[in-house]
């Protein structure tokens, strides 16, 4: 079963999810992210850990929900689910450091206690944090930014995607062009805003290694008009790794695949948007 036909089942059990955020201009919002695991309920156990809400389909497919964000753990080798066993993992499933993705961010409500409920079920900050900002590592190394805004009416959400990128400028201007990304300031940081997501992009220091295949694999946007937006990525000279090929009749929903000029897989998708 390919990845793209994951993201159509993801859509059948979409009467549970939280609705999707209303598009910006270019008709783009932010919503799932698809995470690879060696181990795929120890990771959902992680993210439900933090926060996230278990949801089950078709009686083999475990998926995990926060306010405004969905995300798709599958095996490293393609396992789909607690009842389809993990293939063998490859010889090494690689963390989100070192990748054009650092890391995925949260904001709760009260770190403090977040931190104490945490650590009583084994997860412990990483060294270096401070009174109103930490670092957390899942089971495969995907690093977790957690940064405590007391204005949350809940105790956590998704906000924020780190990507190290050759040069800040020129990715800040992509991401505007196609996605219609807002540059904003956003507490100390500037940030591509999209609505559901805010992109933080940080300087590389040296090389930087693409997602594919990676413990963050890739990241989601929900598209108004996909087969507008594929055909200006082509036009740019974007070439897509999975195409779209009009919206499936049954899921009324479409897909297509490609990577950004600076090593992220993005996944777009036209039919999220009818979550409620």
């Amino acid at each position: 079963m390919r990845l793209q036909f994951i993201s159509a089942l993801v859509l059948a059990a979409l009467p549970v999810f939280p609705q999707l955020p209303a598009p910006n201009k270019a008709g783009i919002s932010a919503g799932h992210d698809v995470l690879r695991a060696k181990d795929v309920d120890a990771a959902n156990k992680f993210w439900q850990t933090l926060g996230g809400a278990p949801v089950q389909f078709a009686g083999r497919l475990n998926l995990t929900k926060f306010p405004g964000l969905l995300i798709l753990n599958i095996g490293a080798g393609g396992g789909r689910g607690k009842q389809a066993p993990n293939p063998a993992p490859p010889a090494e499933l690689l963390g989100s450091e070192g990748s054009s993705l650092d890391f995925i961010g949260f904001s709760v409500k009260d770190l403090k206690a977040s931190l104490a409920q945490w650590s009583a079920a084994g997860i412990t900050p990483v060294a270096g944090g401070s009174a109103t900002q930490v670092y957390l590592m899942s089971p495969d190394k995907i690093k977790v930014r957690i940064t405590q805004d007391k204005s949350l009416k809940g105790p956590i959400e998704a906000d924020t995607i780190g990507m190290v990128v050759p040069n800040v400028a020129e990715a800040q201007a992509w991401y505007a062009k196609y996605f219609g990304a807002d540059m904003v300031k956003h507490g100390k940081e500037m940030v591509a805003n999209i609505p559901g997501s805010s992109i933080v992009f940080e300087q590389a220091k040296g090389p930087v290694a693409p997602t594919r295949g990676r413990a963050f694999d890739r990241i989601g946007l929900e598209v108004v008009d996909l087969a507008a937006q594929v055909k200006k990525l082509e036009e740019g000279g974007i070439k897509l790794d999975s195409p779209y090929n009009g919206k499936n009749a049954q899921m009324n929903a479409g897909f297509a695949v490609f990577q950004d000029p600076f090593g992220t897989l993005i996944e777009m998708s036209e039919g999220l948007s009818a979550v409620k």
